[in-house]
């Protein structure tokens, strides 16, 4: 061990240990894009850049180069630091395409995350869903019958066929709460001590009470009415928003703790002060826009002229006004809807609004205005009041008629009057619907109020000029719709709850958030694989039926057409979104998105079986060129420009499955920015579990214990029961162990080699359990596939055992039990794919995760391993030899081969298990067995550039061996690309421990001793090796080509010399232009037509960029003095390259 200093802290480190994994293993966090500890470190452009302090000067380091020495001191944060890793990340965002939220979330004043509860209504979530709501929003049972919904305008389904009724999806997720037994209710932390005093019960007060009581304040609401609910009551007729919906949804929130006291007015009843001395530690200010606007002409005051806001009240005490047989609405807006509606409602023989502008202008919803015209109300546009009289019992309005001009202030254009266009019109009431004002003076405090009544408040913070007074909502903003006014109640929230804790306000940093632009901007081609989905509107009655009653007039849907509309949901917003390293750096240091300049678009690759590639959001970082080159041994991947963009994809642009890919989806599980991911498959199976006709049964694999328990900090032997437990809580009906079927697989596979070695059969014989070794033989070497044991994997026998063995036992249908595997490994979820192991239309594994989806999964239906109380797993296939543990690890089937093998050959009990010559991380061992009078010969691989060695000798006869065991990962299963992916070296290691010391501490160790495995040989089987296994648990694998299609017969064409253009996009030379370089230089050949003549492409640090940039044309390295000068490069540098060649060949 070494002594070293990390940002002051003295850290204890292993010799040899990198200084990016000694400040891991001490908890501090380095900087990092394009690092995992399984492959060579960056050698170009990287954020993990730190500061060396030596002999009194600093330099910059690389973190994940440089190992760790005796008395490093080593500072990771610092002025310096943070300008290079601004610039750093400015650079590779340039290009960066995607949406780092969805458009809507975006949109939405109160930023809901609406991609999040859709996604969970898609998948039956519905509780999840109301959760996610009301985690920024207390009211969506009010938001979803009342909300203007602004997000639907962004909503990317624009471009298709409309968008996803957003509002409606919310209001059903918030009545099936509603209905049930225990409606959601969150829990509050711990009483903070705190007080905190809110002035108004409207939809921002009441929003700034939910959030604070759900932070440990306690909270008292003032209102000085006799209800709760602000313009939501006093405002909203109760055929649009139902009194008992509000009310319920009002109760929703003082449950949880909250006091409020009603007919208490500000400055009658309380001051400000008066609440300070009464020991509230910070009071909110939500006074609303209640005060209706003059109409500002003669007569406004006479009798039978009222506001559209004290109609409206009247309606909701239960008062009936005197309306008269002709009302006259003035307004444009929905409380002039809503006015006019509820006349029609109360009988009124004539209803009219008169609107100084046009439709077009008007500021009420589409929909208000399209159903008061169908419930029969007239609206007269382009008409302004001039003067109200009294004529009798009648009222007698002057108008004029009105004509657009220029726009406002507000956008609208502005009305002009007609002159000499006066008329009357005569009413028996009239109502005046304009508009609303505030008044803030009621605060007692001048300084806090502007000019024109509203409350003066930081957008940012909503904190007024006395620091423990905020405010937010219509007093702040004017009228405005509810949702912003509980956008700005949550955020008030936040700062008061920082206030009281801290002492202090500061404006909240904006996270760093990318966009691809509105809808309109983007290229139709981005929408061409959307299947059209037409939208689900509310159910909305009849005219002649809603408009005889106040009862409410649309119904909410179904779950089937709520999930039905969630399913049409893009999920424009990134898939890594909560975890994106790429975003939380540039948050951190301060990067600002360009929207002026967004990056290019390019093409969305989804045809891979699991995999999806979105090429606009690489960033070079070439971390996944290093795990399918250096880890997996397959350089599925390279650098090539699309659209003029250097990007990083397949080989030969061919689709990503027709490559040497053999779907391991290594590269999507350390991409850091969403640019390769796989296909989710959560939704699938939260639909299986709310299917109530289906049988939901799980198998959970060897080495999931081992990555799932060190997540977590469980113990090796608990995480079984952990996990069956949380697995059942889920809604799982049975959860078994896999290493039931690898014992299974060890009865065939092993008799199938002893057949072999005793039958001179097809040797070497090598494991088949992996799927993307098979992948990989199918493509590579074909040739070897007679080699490889006809046995399926323990994944596979187990779907057929469950599929034509336990539904039997079960009396239930095949295609009624839906059989679940929890694997280490993404490969498993393109192997359950395969059409050789699916019966008809049945597959025998329905559905794939993955460690990491099942950790998701828990978090996202909030299971804690950690307090949840353990069960066994399921009786029926419950025993699990050590043999079958060990089968996650490298070594592991050989082992376990071994073991029966073995016993078979010599006739007797084993006394040592244990096989020490294939067991370790090596990449090859090699080992020699004695089995009673016979040698057997082992290999055990993994990483596939090692099996491709291995394929070159048994091709050229030099491969003396017996049984090979093939992993594709390096150190097996338990380096999936399904389990977590290590922090340090040392954690792929701790993995393989355990299931090592699981097998010693297991009460069976060989296969042929598991009595579970007996009992299905017995009562279906026979006996391994027999004809009812093999139709069952035996199959065969083809050679798969890799060519798009077959090649036209060949042209002679001329051969011209090629010049190869390497491009420095190193560090140093990237930060002075090369990427100028690399794009100039590629545009300047399109354009002269030398594209096939010079290939041009990235690379890595040519070594020496002291000056840079520089290219490599064949090899020599040229220093370029102005990287914008692609033309004179050109010709300076590339004409002559392929000039000189073609000469000397034609004077040959």
């Amino acid at each position: 061990m070494i002594s070293i200093h990390i940002d002051g802290k003295d850290c204890l480190v292993n010799e040899g240990q990198t200084i990016i994994d000694a400040a891991r293993a001490h908890g501090i966090d380095i900087p990092s894009l394009g690092y995992d500890p399984r492959v060579s470190p960056p050698s170009n452009v990287e954020a993990a850049f730190v500061e060396l302090h030596e002999g009194g000067g600093i330099r910059f380091i690389s973190a994940t180069a440089t190992e760790a020495s005796e008395g490093m001191v080593i500072r990771t944060e610092s002025d310096a630091l943070a300008s290079y890793r601004k610039i750093y990340l400015q650079a590779i965002l340039r290009h960066h395409y995607g949406d780092c939220t969805a458009p809507c979330v975006r949109r939405c004043p109160a930023h809901i995350d609406i991609q999040k509860y859709i996604y969970h209504v898609d998948a039956g979530n519905f509780r999840e869903a109301l959760e996610v709501i009301k985690d920024s929003n207390p009211l969506p049972a009010v938001c979803g019958r009342v909300c203007p919904h602004p997000c639907e305008s962004d909503c990317r389904r624009n471009a298709v066929d409309g968008a996803v009724n957003i509002n409606g999806i919310k209001r059903f997720v918030a009545d099936w709460d509603r209905c049930q037994l225990t409606p959601y209710r969150p829990e509050c932390a711990p009483d903070t001590g705190f007080r905190v005093a809110v002035i108004g019960a409207g939809p921002a007060g009441l929003t700034v009470a939910w959030f604070l009581r759900r932070a440990g304040h306690r909270v008292a609401i003032f209102e000085m009415q006799e209800a709760a609910g602000g313009m939501l009551r006093w405002g909203i007729p109760f055929y649009r928003l139902p009194e008992e919906e509000l009310d319920a949804e009002i109760r929703s929130i003082l449950d949880i703790g909250i006091d409020i006291h009603y007919g208490k007015k500000l400055g009658r009843d309380f001051t400000l002060d008066s609440l300070k001395k009464d020991g509230f530690d910070a009071i909110f200010a939500g006074l609303g826009a209640q005060k209706a606007s003059p109409i500002g002409v003669t007569g406004e005051d006479l009798p039978g002229v009222v506001s559209g806001l004290d109609f409206l009240a009247s309606l909701a005490r239960g008062e009936k006004p005197d309306t008269g047989e002709r009302v006259i609405v003035l307004g444009g807006g929905n409380t002039a809807m809503d006015a006019a509606r509820s006349a029609v409602r109360l009988g009124v023989r004539d209803v009219v609004v008169a609107y100084r502008r046009t439709r077009r202008e008007m500021p009420a919803q589409e929909d208000e205005i399209e159903e008061a015209l169908e419930e029969g109300v007239e609206i007269r546009y382009l008409t302004a009041p001039l003067a109200i009289e009294k004529e009798g019992p009648l009222l007698r309005l002057t108008c004029i008629k009105m004509e657009l001009g220029e726009p406002d202030r507000s956008g609208r254009r502005r009305p002009v009057p007609v002159p000499g266009s006066e008329f009357t019109l005569m009413a028996t009431m009239i109502i005046s619907a304009i508009g609303q004002a505030v008044d803030g003076l009621c605060l007692g405090h001048e300084k806090l109020v502007d000019r024109w009544g509203n409350v003066q408040a930081d957008p940012g913070t909503q904190q007024t000029a006395i620091p423990w007074v905020f405010s937010g909502g219509d007093c702040v903003t004017g009228p405005d719709i509810a949702i912003a006014a509980i956008g700005a109640g949550r955020k008030a929230a936040v700062s008061i709850d920082r206030y009281l804790r801290e002492g202090t306000v500061l404006s909240p940093d904006e996270p760093y958030t990318c966009t691809k632009g509105d809808w309109q901007d983007i290229p139709k081609d981005a929408f061409k694989d959307v299947q059209p989905a037409r939208r689900n509107g509310l159910i909305v009655l009849p005219p002649e039926e809603r408009k005889t009653t106040f009862a409410e007039s649309t119904r909410t849907w179904d779950a089937d057409t709520a999930m039905a509309e969630a399913s049409r949901c893009l999920l424009c917003g990134c898939s890594e979104r909560y975890g994106c390293d790429l975003r939380s750096y540039a948050s951190r240091y301060g990067v600002q998105h360009e929207e002026a300049q967004p990056g290019t678009s390019l093409p969305v690759d989804d045809n891979h079986p699991i995999i999806r590639r979105d090429a606009g959001k690489c960033i070079l970082c070439g971390l996944c060129l290093k795990v399918c080159r250096e880890m997996e041994g397959v350089s599925a991947l390279s650098f090539y420009e699309t659209n003029n963009v250097l990007t990083i994809g397949p080989n030969d642009h061919r689709p990503l499955d027709l490559t040497t890919c053999v779907a391991c989806g290594h590269c999507t599980t350390i991409c850091p920015t969403g640019a390769l991911t796989l296909r989710p498959v959560l939704p699938h199976v939260y639909r299986a579990l709310h299917t109530p006709e289906w049988t939901v049964v799980a198998q959970i694999a060897p080495a999931v214990r081992a990555a799932f328990g060190q997540h977590y900090g469980i113990l090796p032997e608990n995480v079984m029961p952990v996990l069956s437990a949380g697995l059942k809580e889920l809604g799982f009906d049975f959860v078994f162990d896999t290493c039931w079927a690898a014992d299974l697989t060890i009865m065939e596979e092993g008799t199938e080699f002893l057949s072999r070695l005793a039958e001179g059969g097809v040797m070497p014989q090598i494991t088949s359990c992996c799927p993307a070794w098979v992948n990989y033989c199918e493509k590579m070497a074909p040739d070897i596939l007679p080699n490889l044991s006809s046995c399926k994997s323990p994944q596979q026998m187990f779907g057929a055992v469950m599929k034509r063995y336990f539904a039997k036992q079960l009396r239930v249908r095949p295609e009624l039990l839906c059989f679940i595997s929890i694997m280490p490994c993404n490969a498993k979820k393109y192997e359950a794919s395969r059409p050789e192991f699916r019966s008809g239309d049945v597959p025998d594994v329905d559905i794939v995760m993955t460690t990491t989806d099942v950790i998701a999964m828990f978090e996202e239906r909030h299971i804690d391993p950690l307090s949840i109380k353990p069960l066994p797993v399921d009786a029926f296939f419950g025993k699990a030899s050590g043999a079958g543990i060990i089968f996650g690890a490298s070594g592991g089937v050989a082992e376990a081969a071994l073991r029966l093998a073995s016993e078979k050959i010599s006739g007797r009990r084993m006394e040592s298990f244990n096989y020490e010559g294939v067991r370790g991380m090596q990449g090859v061992k090699e080992t020699r067995v004695r089995l009673g009078e016979t040698d057997v010969r082992l290999a055990v691989v993994s990483g596939l550039q090692n099996a491709q060695r291995l394929i070159d000798r048994i091709r050229a006869g030099d491969a003396p061996y017996d049984l090979i065991e093939v992993m594709a990962c390096p150190g097996g299963c338990i380096n999936g690309s399904g389990n977590p992916a290590p922090q340090l070296k040392s954690d792929t290691e701790y993995r393989l421990e355990v299931l090592y010391r699981l097998d010693q501490e297991a009460s069976i160790r060989t296969s042929q001793d598991n009595p579970s495995v007996q009992d299905v040989y017995r009562s279906w089987l026979g006996r391994p090796d027999s004809d009812a296994s093999h139709h069952a648990l035996h199959t065969t694998y083809r050679r798969r080509s890799m060519r798009p299609q077959e090649p036209a017969a060949a042209v002679p064409r001329t051969e011209y010399p090629v010049v190869d253009v390497g491009v420095c996009i190193g560090t140093n030379c990237y930060v002075k232009g090369s990427w100028k370089l690399l794009e100039g230089l590629s545009a300047e050949l399109k354009r002269r037509g030398l594209t096939e003549r010079c290939r041009v492409k990235a690379r890595f640090c040519t070594g020496q960029c002291q000056d840079g940039p520089n290219i490599a044309v064949n090899g020599r390295i040229i220093g370029i003095s102005n990287p914008e000068d692609a033309a004179g490069i050109v010709d300076r540098h590339l004409i002559p390259a392929l000039d000189g060649p073609f000469k000397e060949k034609e004077e040959e």
